[in-house]
């Protein structure tokens, strides 16, 4: 059985996934440790790993990101919230994060080193000499951020090109947010790996987290993605198990058996984990979308707000939290700010997207779902209610949707995983990479 050093941002989308792949591979009898925040040590014991937490200064517990830097708050989504996101959350973390792998490397001789591709503590990994039998893997857990003519550049939203103009101008533009935009945090960062006694990055930094690593596992699928050539090393990995929960079901749970038998469609609102400080953005407006439609059963995470505070109409159901595993086999239609993790459960149902997001990679992964034909991308992050309501009754009523989800769905299901990570780990180990 191998060793596997497992690291993740302390954010849930990016730690959810990476404490799956853990579960997993100790439930296969390997030796796991886990180096992440605090505030995900319970979770890392429930699935048998051994917990070894971030350095004080990087434990940043994201149920207090606004609290703690709400200068982030008042930043316009797009660019400036994503120049700030990569330079204060990732970038400043990298000399914390690699201290804490070197130190567990020490007395846990690890075979492979497997974190979340924003876990910036492994560039430094990836850039000075290493032992030649260390695999170094990073997971996608968002859409591919990997630049190319062929799209445009990431955070935009904008479609892939079709014709030579489009190319070229995808190519000024990346070329212009790179070199202009985006290069004060690139060369934040290449401070931060001097720092470590590392080279600087040999490409964009959001190039380089795909093509450094020996082995990229990007969660979704080439179907969610845009027809272009990819490295040899990125592997799609179709979608984890949803993350196990020891919360329980709410008291109104029986109304979804009660809804589906009574032939009524079944629709789930979710802001996320972290874009949720403002329910006005989408759970209100969906909740005033819909009170009407008797036909529609519609559930709501209030995600930290008292659910009994919020106004709900009568064919309305509010929680705190709603487990996903639970509800997908109910649901007929997802809305949601566009959080990879829930798109890809949803996906994995077969369940249709309608995705209102505009903060960080959210944009991208709307544009995807269209781009599939799973979905519906209302390309705004506020939508008005009169906008959801007629976006949801077009998806509930046109089956291509649900066609397109399912189409995804079949694919997904037939990618094992946990099994894939594990095989590829395992051959890389076999065939080292030439690293000195």
């Amino acid at each position: 059985m191998a060793k596997y050093l497992l690291a993740a941002t302390p954010i849930p989308g990016h730690a959810d996934p990476i404490l799956t792949i853990a579960a997993g591979l100790r439930a296969r009898g390997h030796e796991v440790v886990v180096h992440t925040g605090s505030a995900f040590g319970p979770a890392v014991a429930r699935g048998g790993a051994r917990f070894v937490p971030l350095a004080p200064e990087v434990d940043i517990d994201y149920r207090e990101i606004d609290a703690r830097f709400p200068e982030r708050a008042a930043l316009p989504p797009g660019p400036a919230q994503m120049l700030w996101g990569v330079q204060h959350l990732f970038a400043d973390a990298i000399a914390g994060q690699y201290r804490g792998l070197c130190e567990i490397l020490r007395e846990f001789p690890a075979d492979a080193v497997l974190a979340d591709m924003m876990f910036m503590g492994t560039l430094p990994l990836l850039l000075r000499p290493r032992a030649a039998s260390l695999v170094v893997a990073h997971l996608g857990i968002s859409s591919l951020a990997l630049s190319g003519p062929e799209v445009a550049f990431f955070g935009s939203g904008l479609p892939p090109a079709y014709t030579e103009q489009q190319r070229a101008r995808n190519a000024a533009t990346t070329r212009f947010m790179q070199a202009q935009v985006f290069s004060p945090v690139q060369n934040y960062i290449n401070e931060a790996l001097n720092n470590c006694g590392a080279p600087k990055l040999p490409r964009f930094v959001t190039d380089a987290v795909i093509t450094l690593p020996d082995v990229y596992f990007q969660l979704g699928l080439p179907a969610l993605e845009y027809d272009r050539a990819l490295p040899s090393t990125v592997r799609f990995i179709g979608a984890l198990p949803a993350p196990a929960t020891d919360r329980g079901l709410p008291h109104w749970w029986g109304d979804l058996e009660a809804a589906r038998a009574a032939g009524r469609k079944i629709v789930l609102v979710t802001q996320g984990t972290i874009a949720n400080a403002d329910l006005g953005q989408l759970v209100l407006p969906s909740l005033k979308a819909l009170a009407r439609h008797e036909d529609i059963l519609l559930l709501a995470t209030s995600s930290g707000v008292d659910a009994a505070s919020l106004e709900r109409p009568g064919n309305a159901r509010v929680a705190d939290f709603i487990p996903y595993a639970a509800a997908f086999p109910y649901l007929d239609l997802l809305i949601t700010n566009g959080g990879f993790g829930g798109v890809l459960l949803a996906l994995r149902h077969g369940v249709p997207l309608l995705v209102a997001g505009d903060t960080e990679e959210k944009p991208e992964i709307a544009t995807r779902i269209a781009h599939a034909g799973a979905g519906i991308n209302l390309a705004t992050g506020n939508p008005p209610s009169t906008l959801i309501e007629a976006a949801v009754r077009e998806i509930l009523a046109n089956p291509a949707y649900r066609t397109g989800a399912r189409r995804l769905a079949a694919q997904i299901e037939a990618v094992d995983a946990l099994g894939t990570i594990e095989a590829v780990l395992a051959e890389d180990q076999a065939n080292p990479s030439a690293a000195a």
